[in-house]
């Protein structure tokens, strides 16, 4: 009885140990992409990505960072503020429509029905995608050379 016990005391140690390292250092695996995920400092880059899987809230957490984000490092002035508010109001305007899932076809839909759903979903988003474009062109005017020189290098990741 108390070898089991032992034995069984043992084998939750290294389940336990195990699981904390595969957290630790990505999950190791025998197809690479183990070793230390906390080095890469762009985690969309990263092939298993958890995107696909996050709700709603997440997704939009993460805009809101990374707009909070861009706008440090942008370092809007207060003249900026205007565009740069017209500007993020956009972006979460085309992520709240673009995070939600598209409906799922009914068994009662049609072929045609689920064609014309998707041809409004994809207006309605080159829609929102223009007023993001038209408040992203008018911040770009307000901004300085140094500061567009930022946006150009990290807009595209802060865009849904």
């Amino acid at each position: 009885m108390k070898d089991t016990l032992r034995r069984f005391a043992l084998a939750a140690t290294l389940i336990a140990v195990s699981g904390y390292s595969f957290a630790q250092f990505g999950g190791g695996g025998m197809g690479g992409g183990g070793g230390r995920r906390g080095a890469r400092t762009d985690s969309t880059a990263s092939p298993r990505s958890s995107d696909s899987l996050s709700t709603p809230a997440t997704a939009a957490s993460k805009i809101r960072d990374k707009l909070y984000d861009l706008r440090l490092q942008l370092m809007i002035t207060p003249e900026q503020s205007a565009p740069w508010d017209h500007f993020s109001d956009a972006v979460w305007e085309l992520a709240g429509r673009s995070g939600m899932a598209s409906a799922a076809p009914s068994d009662d839909q049609t072929a045609l029905q689920l064609v014309q759903q998707r041809t409004a979903q994809a207006q309605d988003r080159a829609r929102r995608m223009q007023a993001v474009s038209d408040a992203l062109s008018k911040l770009y005017e307000a901004l300085t050379p140094e500061q567009r020189h930022v946006a150009d290098q990290n807009l595209g990741a802060v865009i849904p």
